[in-house]
């Protein structure tokens, strides 16, 4: 998330965020259907912690696929 911003502001990527958010999204909703969750919210909201969690350990494979 910080580098968007840093783009954002050094290079006016206007689309630097917009862009971030919705890798984001597909990266979690690609982790959600590969999990196979159920649709019932406190299932959801459990596996997006339990990805969540696993992103903040890879943070460095996340600025590296965001850069590609």
């Amino acid at each position: 998330m910080g580098e968007a911003v840093q783009e954002f502001v050094d290079k006016e990527e206007k689309d630097a965020i917009e862009e971030l958010v919705k890798f984001q999204l597909e990266k979690t909703q690609r982790f959600l259907k590969e999990r196979r969750t159920d649709a019932e919210e406190e299932k959801i909201d459990e596996e997006v912690r339990k990805f969540r969690d696993s992103r903040k350990r890879n943070t460095e494979e996340e600025d590296e696929e965001v850069r590609e």
